[in-house]
C-alpha cells in the first residue's frame, strides 16, 4: 500500500478518551499522582519501572525519530495505559515518551505487579491486548496518513475519527463532543497551529464545519469523508 493511501475502513480517533476499560484491580493499593500540564512523565530510553493508568485529564505521547524528530502519536485518556508497549520485551525500555497534554492524574503500578496481574487473569490479558490492538491501528493510520497526503486531508482524517468516537445527533449535523485543541490537532498532522487554523476556517466557509463555542459540529459527513480521501 503507498503511504498516500488512507485505509477505506473508518478511522480510529487519535484521541483515547472514552475508553471502556477497568483496571482497578491492578491500580487497588496504588496511590494517585496528579501530574501538571506539560509535565514529562517519562522519556522514551528510560528504564521501564511503572505503567501509568489514567485516572483524569490526558496523556500525549511521542517518539523520537533517527533524525532527532519528535512525533506526536496519540493522547491517552481516561482509562487508558501509558508506558507498557515495552512490557514484555527483553530489557524493559520506554519505547515512547508520555507528557501530560492536560492537566492529570495517573496511577503508577509497578511493571512487575502489572506484569503478573495480566498473567493471573484472562480477562485483564484480553483488556490489555484490545487497548493494544487500538493503540496499534491508531499507529498503522499515522504511518499512512505522513506520507505524501496534503495537509488538509490529514486534518480531514482526524475529524472523521473524532466524529466517530464522538460524534452526537446535533440539529446542524453531528457534535464532536469532545473538545480538542487546534495545538493538539497540528502535532497530530505535523502542521503548525496556524495552518490548522486555516484549514479549519476553510471548512467552516466551505459549510463542512462549524464551531459551536469549545467544540466542532460537522455539517456536511460525506464531504469531509470525500477530503479526507482526496
Amino acid at each position: 500500500m503507498s503511504l498516500s493511501v488512507v485505509p477505506e475502513e473508518p478511522p480510529v480517533s487519535a484521541w483515547l478518551t472514552a475508553l471502556d476499560f477497568d483496571w482497578d484491580e491492578i491500580t487497588r493499593g496504588y496511590r494517585r499522582q496528579a501530574i501538571a500540564n506539560d509535565a514529562l512523565v517519562f522519556s522514551q530510553g528510560w528504564e521501564l519501572d511503572s505503567v501509568y493508568v489514567v485516572q483524569s485529564g490526558r496523556l500525549r505521547l511521542t517518539a523520537d525519530s533517527v533524525d532527532g524528530r519528535k512525533h506526536h502519536l496519540m493522547f491517552i485518556g481516561p482509562s487508558g495505559l501509558a508506558g507498557d508497549c515495552g512490557l514484555f520485551l527483553e530489557g524493559r525500555r520506554y519505547l515512547v515518551s508520555a507528557e501530560a497534554a492536560t492537566d492529570a492524574v495517573v496511577c503508577a503500578v509497578p511493571a512487575a505487579s502489572f506484569m503478573n496481574a495480566l498473567q493471573q487473569s484472562p480477562a485483564l490479558m484480553r483488556q490489555f491486548a484490545a487497548l493494544s490492538a487500538l493503540r496499534f491501528r491508531i499507529m498503522l493510520q499515522h504511518h499512512s496518513l505522513l506520507g505524501a497526503n496534503s495537509a488538509r486531508r490529514r486534518v480531514c482524517h482526524h475529524l472523521l475519527g473524532l466524529m466517530g468516537s464522538y460524534g452526537v445527533a446535533h440539529p446542524a449535523g453531528t457534535l464532536i463532543e469532545m473538545a480538542f485543541t487546534k495545538q493538539e490537532m497540528g502535532d497530530l498532522c505535523a502542521l503548525s497551529r496556524v495552518s490548522v487554523s486555516q484549514i479549519l476556517t476553510q471548512l467552516a466557509q466551505d459549510g463542512v464545519v462549524a464551531e459551536e463555542g469549545r467544540l466542532l459540529v460537522v455539517r456536511a459527513a460525506d464531504r469531509l469523508v470525500e477530503l479526507a480521501r482526496t
